[in-house]
């Protein structure tokens, strides 16, 4: 009977997942499954999507020509379980309490239970007090030229065209959901050609990732420079795995493996939360946050790979920091082909990056659409791992770094280029992959060291 509950969200894989999520505790063991089975998840969340839609337009046509009454109670049923086990997912402080939780909503996005950002004001706050709404912070952010409010509001009013209709004309207009955004690299698998990345260049430089936190202690980064700040609500547990792979990447010094920009002086912005070894996530807040702090550090180059929903506060940030001559590199995503592109990625401002292997090949799970601007190697790439290990990742998370490293180099050789030129000049050095000129899987083409 549980198997049939859960047909419409989650394959058998994901049936094992789901059980051991709520078996497993969410420390000690948890220390120990972050980098196996956090990717895995990722895996599975992108096939649960994938295949949502149509595994359950294949098991309401088999149900509907057997019984309509069983459809009904079959629908009923997983809604009540997916209510219950799947869309809310609550974030723990020291002492066990819930700070926050996070929910599904109807079409996948995934966002902070009734919670909502919007642009500041006297005026505003007034009319969501009246409201009854919960104010969690109020965030200047000087390099974005915003001050952001964050808000929790009644059941009643957690609908988006109410709370418009309520706000001054002006606020409306900033109204977001506080949105949630994931990492995009998983474990290898053992059946890719394995491979290694080489460095950039050993220019003393500077370069800023948002992320989840890194792993300091790992041998990897002994003699590294590393400036981390942690964007979290104090208490909140912080995944590891993730970040420090891409540190690792990018400024790593390790007998095993090579990384892009070993001299290179790191800024790195901690912004996922973890529910248990599972799961992690960003919220939009901590996004902004860590992209103002970035800018006000001089940071000219940001790795970003990360996806998540667009929205007008994101948008103005990443304008904001452009006009500053700032560059963004995100990765394009692992959603799959068909899948709707990802954001800070697909902005304009943005240079968006996807994955290929060893001989060229585009990774199978890799978004594409013409945002799409470079290509670069993402399958199988050596990096540092938390515990102090050494491993193979994969995803358009391990690509952007290259094409961040390679930025930063070139802008250290040519200090006097601004963000257009220093794209221009990334777009002069790649190897032409799939149809001839920029096309929608490798955009420009294979940008490599090699």
């Amino acid at each position: 009977m549980m198997i049939i509950k859960l047909a419409r969200h989650i394959t058998k894989r994901c049936l094992t997942l789901t059980m051991l999520t709520l078996i497993l505790p969410t420390a000690g063991i948890a220390q120990v499954l972050d980098n196996q089975v956090q990717p895995v998840l990722q895996d599975v969340q992108r096939t649960t999507d994938r295949v949502r839609n149509q595994v359950q337009e294949r098991v309401q046509e088999n149900l509907q020509e057997r019984a309509p009454e069983t459809m009904h109670k079959f629908n009923q049923a997983v809604v009540t379980l997916t209510n219950d086990t799947i869309t809310r997912l609550p974030v723990l402080g020291e002492n066990n309490q819930e700070l926050f939780a996070e929910v599904t909503l109807e079409d996948g996005t995934r966002v902070l239970e009734r919670e909502w950002l919007v642009v500041a004001s006297n005026e505003t706050e007034e009319v969501l007090r009246e409201m009854g709404a919960q104010m969690l912070a109020k965030q200047k952010l000087g390099a974005v030229g915003i001050t952001v409010l964050r808000f929790k509001v009644p059941t009643e009013f957690n609908d988006e065209a109410l709370l418009r209709r309520q706000l001054p004309k002006a606020a409306a207009a900033s109204l977001v959901r506080h949105y949630v955004y994931d990492t995009q690299s998983m474990a290898a698998s053992a059946n890719t050609v394995q491979a290694t990345q080489r460095r950039w260049c050993d220019a003393p430089l500077t370069i800023g990732m948002i992320d989840t936190a890194v792993d300091t202690a790992h041998p990897a980064f002994t003699n590294q420079t590393i400036v981390q700040k942690d964007f979290l609500t104090h208490g909140v547990a912080q995944p590891t795995a993730h970040g420090t792979a891409i540190a690792g990447l990018l400024i790593g010094s390790h007998d095993d493996y090579e990384s892009l920009v070993p001299q290179a002086k790191l800024y790195s912005a901690a912004i996922f939360h973890r529910h248990n070894a599972l799961q992690q996530g960003a919220a939009l807040l901590p996004l902004l946050e860590a992209l103002n702090w970035l800018a006000e550090q001089q940071v000219r180059v940001i790795n970003l790979s990360l996806t998540g929903p667009g929205n007008t506060l994101l948008q103005q940030a990443v304008k904001r920091l452009s006009e500053q001559n700032i560059l963004l590199i995100a990765a394009a995503g692992n959603d799959g082909p068909a899948a709707p592109a990802n954001y800070p990625a697909a902005y304009e401002e943005v240079i968006a990056v996807t994955a290929v292997d060893t001989h060229g090949a585009i990774y199978r799970w890799a978004n594409q659409g013409e945002f799409v601007e470079f290509a670069a190697r993402g399958v199988q790439v050596k990096t540092a791992r938390r515990d102090g290990q050494v491993g193979y990742e994969t995803g358009t998370s391990m690509a952007a770094p290259v094409v961040a490293a390679a930025a930063a180099c070139i802008w250290h050789d040519y200090p006097q280029q601004n963000a257009t030129e220093v794209r221009k000049a990334l777009q002069q050095r790649v190897i032409d992959l799939g149809e001839n000129g920029r096309d929608s899987v490798f955009g420009f083409g294979l940008l490599t060291a090699q």
